[in-house]
């Protein structure tokens, strides 16, 4: 059996076999999480840029765990700067293996390593992550606009999306990713000051599922 898990915000892990995969893991420094749960046993790290709501523990987590954070290569080059284990995989690029694979994805953003209170250089390329589990495939779109290479991604079991509207896609948006990616099952993310409940509205009338997640809260993929 394949679940998934919803830590908070943006962060989310697959749990299936005698594996997890952690994604975009705020978790200490998240007002909802306030810390790194105790049964939490990452065996990869997926972070999808530098913001700190999204690369947030994965250096501290990578070295307690002794597990590789995946990156893109810049931000993969910080991370092993800081002492952490790394698999550097590129857009476009897949990693294999006997489960599945987790293929690179574009996302349109960007990727700033901060410096005290400023951001000052960027770390490549943002990404999201498209995982296929025994035939199950996940989305985590990371923070991103919506754009139309989504189709590409199609068919997905579960798409997890940012919808905060500022920073990242409008729920309206998200509702036209959701039909790209031909989603059977959308989680939002990232969502801020928007609703959503609003959102999972917004799908539902649109012919589609969604699920609001509550922290800490498992489902069955």
């Amino acid at each position: 059996m394949t679940s998934l898990k919803f830590h908070g915000h943006a962060c989310f892990s697959i749990n299936f076999d005698d594996q997890s995969l952690l994604l975009d893991p705020w978790l200490t420094g998240n007002p909802a999480v306030g810390k790194i749960p105790d049964d939490l046993n990452p065996t990869m790290i997926l972070v999808t840029h530098n913001h700190n709501d999204h690369v947030g523990d994965a250096i501290v987590l990578s070295k307690k765990f002794g597990v590789p954070i995946v990156a893109t290569p810049s931000a993969g080059r910080h991370y092993l700067g800081e002492g952490a284990t790394v698999t550097r995989l590129h857009l476009g690029g897949r990693l294999k293996f006997d489960w599945g694979s987790i293929k690179c994805v574009n996302a349109i953003h960007d990727s700033p390593l901060g410096v005290g209170e400023t951001w000052r250089v960027e770390l490549g390329a943002p990404c999201g992550f498209v995982v296929e589990v025994h035939g199950k495939r996940f989305y985590h779109a990371g923070d991103t606009a919506l754009f139309g290479d989504m189709a590409l991604f199609a068919p997905i079991d579960v798409a997890m999306l940012p919808i905060d509207g500022k920073m990242v896609m409008e729920p309206e948006d998200g509702v036209i990713a959701a039909r790209l990616l031909d989603a059977a099952l959308v989680v939002p993310m990232h969502w801020r000051e928007e609703d959503p409940h609003r959102f999972v509205k917004l799908l539902a009338d649109d012919g589609r599922k969604g699920v609001v997640m509550a922290t800490e809260e498992t489902i069955d993929v």
